[in-house]
């Protein structure tokens, strides 16, 4: 004669099918494609550092034709509150001691001959992998600055940094995912399986941006479509 099982014995193998279900789960998602492949990745910061790389030599060249020509306007002075000239000549262009342009030429160029190497399939590192995230890391933060700076202290908008932010997104998200999916960095893997949709992320990271403007600038925005 069968034993009926208990509460107490079901609640338990429910709770262990459960656990294997979940496992089972993390095991389908770390053994799934990569999302950010080393040659991927490497576009990523390939095309990033060469736009990047031109942004910041725009705002160069705007810097130096302001203070040669004090009073006078760059193409992307559009009015008080898109102008790159109102952003580039705060301190906070400078806030580091040195030009934010000049870091943003050495920095940009540097991703993107990382990122060519890894397109070529050339084996990197473990202390250079771990500085090619540090970098990025490093840059995603100091946009963050920058960007807080410009929308809540300077209260204008430099069409030429926003490049600048909009390729440092993906970069920083897509070698953050590298990092995670080679290994070089373990973490929870519902934490990995978040961290490794770069795209994903990166797409929320531009809505978040573009919601905080609207705001940030409403009345501007609505003077200028004859609203205010």
């Amino acid at each position: 004669m069968t034993e009926t099982p208990t509460p107490e014995e079901r609640g338990a193998a429910e709770h262990e099918a459960m656990l294997a279900e979940i496992d089972a789960e993390l095991a389908a998602e770390r053994s799934s494609r990569a999302r950010a492949g080393q040659r991927l990745t490497g576009l990523v910061l390939l095309l990033g550092g060469l736009i990047g790389w031109i942004a910041s030599l725009e705002l160069q060249v705007g810097k130096e034709f302001l203070l040669a020509n004090p009073g006078a306007s760059l193409s992307c002075d559009v009015n008080p509150f898109i102008s790159c000239g109102n952003v580039m000549m705060t301190w906070q262009s400078s806030a580091l001691g040195i030009p934010n342009m000049a870091i943003g030429l050495a920095g940009f160029a540097l991703m993107g001959a990382i990122g060519a190497l890894m397109l070529s399939r050339t084996a990197l590192p473990a202390w250079f992998r771990w500085a090619r995230l540090g970098g990025m890391t490093f840059a995603f933060g100091y946009v963050h600055f920058l960007a807080i700076s410009t929308l809540f202290v300077i209260r204008a908008l430099c069409p030429w940094c926003m490049v600048i932010w909009s390729v440092t997104a993906p970069m920083f998200f897509a070698t953050l995912a590298r990092t995670i999916e080679s290994g070089d960095l373990p973490v929870p893997a519902p934490l990995a399986a978040v961290l490794r949709r770069w795209v994903v992320l990166t797409l929320l990271w531009y809505l978040l941006v573009i919601v905080v403007i609207a705001l940030a600038f409403r009345a501007q925005w609505l003077v200028m479509l004859g609203l205010g």
